[in-house]
């Protein structure tokens, strides 16, 4: 984020473009925070996966 002064003034043209980047930012696709999602996903369903005695197996973690 930018800090900007109290006292400074935006023309509205440049109010515009800093929202239209905001707005870009807030949709553009992050590829390593999807990754890393998955990720995250892939193991907690792996540390539920159950043994053929009907128990639960926790990671060592």
């Amino acid at each position: 984020m930018i800090n900007v002064a109290k006292d400074a003034r935006l023309t509205d043209e440049l109010e515009r473009q800093l929202m239209m980047q905001a707005i870009e930012e807030q949709y553009r696709f992050k590829p390593v925070e999807a990754l890393k999602k998955l990720f995250t996903k892939l193991f907690a369903a792996a540390d539920r996966v159950q043994t053929p005695t009907g128990r639960v197996v926790e990671s060592a973690s």
